[in-house]
């Protein structure tokens, strides 16, 4: 996607969250290889201990969604971003500190490379279809849009 689609899009996006009241938001990278999508175990330690994600995390101050989906995923495995190819629906959910959270997830091209977890936040990582996303422990939102990522996206 070009730079000034991307920012359209995110202008929207938070105008849209913004008239619901939600200021804080997180993304997930969705990254597909042979067919299968990359996601990530949360350490043991922690938030969501044991459950499985998509790499990704919280928009910093002054970040924009494509600078933060560059930055997490290149933190949280140390693939670098080629390009975002597409912007999924968000969710809503609840943190500790935090009321309300919205979460999109962008599709991502990435550099072919070793996965370099970082090992505060993940301690494992694999690469999943649509008959992998139940033998997974995921928080149901998580789940579901794994599941939808796996048999719907043209990039699987």
């Amino acid at each position: 996607m070009r730079p000034e689609v991307l920012a359209g899009i995110e202008r929207e996006l938070r105008q849209q969250a913004e008239s619901e009241g939600i200021a804080h938001f997180v993304m997930g990278v969705a990254v597909f290889q042979g067919g299968k999508l990359l996601v990530v175990r949360r350490v043991e330690a922690g938030s969501h201990a044991g459950m499985w994600e998509l790499p990704g995390g919280g928009v910093e101050s002054g970040e924009t969604f494509a600078e933060c989906v560059v930055r997490e995923l290149f933190e949280e495995t140390g693939l670098r971003v080629v390009r975002i190819t597409d912007v999924l629906g968000g969710f809503d959910y609840a943190t500790r500190t935090k009321s309300r959270v919205r979460k999109y997830s962008f599709v991502v091209e990435a550099e072919p490379g070793e996965i370099r977890l970082d090992p505060l936040e993940h301690d494992h990582y694999q690469w999943i279809d649509a008959d992998s996303v139940d033998n997974l422990p995921m928080a149901d939102d998580m789940r579901a849009a794994v599941y939808a990522l796996v048999t719907t996206h043209p990039s699987r």
